[in-house]
């Protein structure tokens, strides 16, 4: 007995020490508010999605979907295999002349170089001249290249800086996209100084350094590099895997392969073939493309060791498979257009779902315009969003102007996100912050100008939710009161509350129907004062109310007051709005075929508001309810409100 309890007393001291090894480490990492350091793991999330290891996309359906992307309009997605053999190398000169000076244009009054200095024109006009291809001709080859380095498209072909701000070098505009190790190009002619290719990935095209291209010999042998299914391919999920440094093998020495990139798998070694001067015993063999002196493409084997973040294939697409790969970039920089080996926000989203196989457009406008469940947010109320959100499935993209993440979920009704992140407002010292960052948030992080994530939000969609062969989602929809509500808040007619909440449920009072139709009017300037012991000088609706009372549409009570917080009900709303029209003259006059005795609580509207309610009902300004009610004497619900001012003033 006593050496059994020695043996559980050693065991929950190697536990003790195990978590004080452990504990301060993860002490030592920050974290954004709300956020624990379980959230950084996959598992995490799994309880709050159903399905999450179910396969949403399979190989099939996912080259189906790419095909689509390829033939859509504005996603600027190019199926390369489908080039022309050939180009016209005068006119694509001509061409990057003019798209090259326009871009000049563009940079010109608010960048600096890598010294910090404004930049001028001479600046831009020497990196315009440099795209002219001295040998260019009226035909032209398309020449077929790969990717050996993980290197980027930039929009000029030169080395120089184009900064926003003079003293950070890390946010440098002159990238574009990033390009992984192996990724095929098309070539459209080189830079004068010959140190740049003007080239075509298949989400955009721009310039590339010619050291980290080579150059293959026909179109068959840079079709063998990559254009292969995805058992013959090992995938690069992790962050960044490296092969071994070698001074046997200097060609594949300590090669940087990012997220995303895709090899070719050797699978008929010889006997006791060795790699180099190694045997691939718990490694993974793949071919490396090779830059050789002359520019020209070769191949050589390479070692992956099996600890590698890698898989044989594409993923399978799960939710499960989309939290583990994005959450490998926890913690990596910030980079601009692919910059500094890492990603930017919409960079991120690509490269994370190029893991599966999709083919994702650069940026969130041309990823919107992709064959895909969507949800156009812009005019949501909070309310709203939070429904839509509710339902929406862990890998889903979140936009607004600037910015875009993935959609983690909602835990304590609070709602996650994964993103790379430029700046917010900081949560400490409520100051803007370059954050720089991959990082886990919750939506109520606010951005620079004060708004929080989520009222910024205006567009979601689901790259792995394809529409295919007439397959759709049970995704949300927007709610029956969306298009009142947003109608309301663009026409300024009715306003969110403090905390960017509509109010769907508040009460409308006399005072929020009064600034109402004096919006619609174009707010007015009275001349009439009133008295009214309830409106003092201060009072924020003071000009709405007197307008209301000076046209006639509303007027006060007895006692001098006004009651501009009291609650109005469904028939004195109806009986406002029937005023209303009649100000402007407006017919009011009720159709043979309206009769709301149908209504089973008709004989209770009061005796005054039996015409507007008439007349309302007529016009489909007020409705019943599914219980076969008109419920006059209810309290008008905001959300109400919205719905029968839209239908007022548009019918």
């Amino acid at each position: 007995m006593l050496q059994k309890s020695k043996t559980i007393c050693s065991l929950s001291l190697a536990l003790v020490l195990s978590v004080s090894l452990v504990q301060p480490a993860m002490a030592n990492i920050k974290y954004m508010p709300d956020v624990t350091p379980e959230m950084s793991q996959a598992s995490f999330w799994a309880d709050y999605h159903e399905g999450y290891r179910d396969v949403i996309l399979t190989q099939e359906e996912i080259q189906a979907f790419n095909q689509d992307t390829f033939l859509a309009d504005g996603t600027m997605v190019m199926d390369l295999k489908t080039a022309a053999e050939t180009y016209n190398g005068i006119s694509k000169n001509k061409a990057l002349q003019s798209s090259s000076a326009s871009d000049a244009q563009y940079y010109l009054s608010w960048t600096y170089d890598q010294d910090g200095n404004k930049t001028d024109w001479a600046y831009f006009q020497e990196m315009i001249d440099n795209t002219q291809d001295p040998d260019a001709k009226e035909v032209m080859p398309t020449r077929y290249g790969i990717a050996v380095n993980r290197t980027t498209v930039q929009v000029f072909p030169s080395d120089r800086f184009l900064l926003d701000d003079p003293n950070d070098k890390d946010s440098d505009n002159m990238a574009l996209s990033a390009v992984p190790v192996n990724e095929p190009l098309l070539i459209y002619g080189t830079s004068a100084d010959g140190k740049y290719y003007q080239a075509r990935i298949a989400s955009c095209s721009g310039w590339v350094p010619a050291e980290d291209v080579a150059l293959c010999e026909s179109r068959e042998e840079w079709l063998s590099a990559w254009d292969l299914p995805s058992e013959d391919l090992l995938v690069v999920y992790g962050n960044k895997v490296y092969t071994d440094k070698s001074y046997e093998t200097p060609a594949t020495s300590r090669r940087m392969l990012t997220t995303g990139t895709a090899l070719e798998l050797v699978t008929d070694l010889a006997p006791d073939q060795m790699i180099g001067n190694r045997s691939p015993y718990h490694n993974y063999v793949v071919y490396l493309p090779v830059r050789k002196e002359d520019g020209s493409y070769s191949k050589e084997m390479a070692l992956i060791p099996e600890t590698a973040k890698v898989n044989l294939g594409y993923l399978p697409l799960t939710m499960e498979n989309i939290a583990h790969v994005a959450f490998q970039n926890l913690g990596d920089a910030y980079g601009w257009g692919g910059m500094l080996d890492v990603e930017d926000c919409s960079g991120m989203v690509r490269t994370i779902y190029s893991c599966f196989g999709l083919e994702v457009a650069r940026n969130g406008n041309w990823q919107w315009n992709m064959n895909m469940e969507k949800i156009d947010m812009t005019t949501m109320s909070l309310e709203e969003k939070c429904l839509i959100l509710d339902e929406m499935p862990l890998g889903s993209a979140l936009c607004f102007p600037g910015h875009e993440m993935i959609y983690l979920g909602k835990v304590d009704d609070k709602y996650y996100v994964i993103s790379a992140v430029g700046t917010i407002m900081s949560p400490d010292t409520g100051k803007r912050l370059n954050t720089r960052d991959v990082m886990i948030n919750t939506l109520d992080v606010k951005r620079a100008n004060g708004k929080t994530w989520m009222e910024a939000l205006n567009k979601a969609f689901m790259p792995c939710y394809a529409k295919l062969d007439g397959k759709t989602y049970d995704f949300p929809k927007t709610q029956w009161y969306h298009d009142g509500v947003a109608y309301c808040l663009n026409k300024g007619l009715l306003t969110n509350k403090e905390d960017g909440t509509f109010g769907l449920s508040d009460t409308t009072t006399r005072a929020m129907v009064a600034e109402a139709l004096w919006a619609a009017e174009g707010k007015p300037k009275t001349v009439t004062r009133y008295f009214y012991q309830d409106v003092g000088e201060a009072h924020p609706s003071r000009e709405a109310i007197f307008w209301a009372a000076e046209t006639g549409v509303m007027s006060g009570y007895g006692g001098n007051t006004f009651g501009a917080n009291d609650a109005v009900t469904r028939e004195q709303l109806a009986a406002i709005l029937w005023r209303y029209a009649q100000y402007k003259g407006d017919d009011v006059s009720v159709g043979e075929d309206t009769n709301i005795l149908s209504y089973a609580d008709a004989f209770v509207i009061s005796e005054y508001a039996i015409p507007a309610m008439q007349w309302a009902c007529g016009a489909g300004i007020i409705n019943g309810s599914d219980d076969g009610t008109l419920n006059p004497k209810g309290t008008a619900q905001k959300v109400h409100t919205a719905q029968m001012l839209m239908n007022f003033i548009k019918m």
